[in-house]
């Protein structure tokens, strides 16, 4: 898997979970590790256009499954088109 797909994954977690803006602790401790394997150019483009692609197309659905724990878990799901 590429650096840049496992940035977007890492995304998708941390957009999934609450803490993927730039001022958010998640970012600075799991999204900005791949800044120096990409270059600040690269990254920024890849987490832009990622992130609105988050915003326009899906949707977190939440406490989706509570393991044995009691640890509640969300869900990343893409939107239905209502046109189609």
């Amino acid at each position: 898997m590429s650096t840049e797909q496992n940035l977007r994954n890492m995304i998708d977690s941390c957009y999934t979970y609450g803490g993927y803006s730039r001022d958010s602790w998640n970012f600075e401790r799991y999204i900005t590790p791949y800044r120096e394997a990409l270059g600040e150019d690269r990254f920024n483009q890849v987490y832009d256009e990622h992130v609105k692609n988050l915003q326009e197309n899906f949707e977190i659905h939440r406490n989706v499954y509570t393991d044995s724990e009691g640890c509640t878990y969300n869900s990343l799901v893409k939107k239905s088109n209502s046109h189609e």
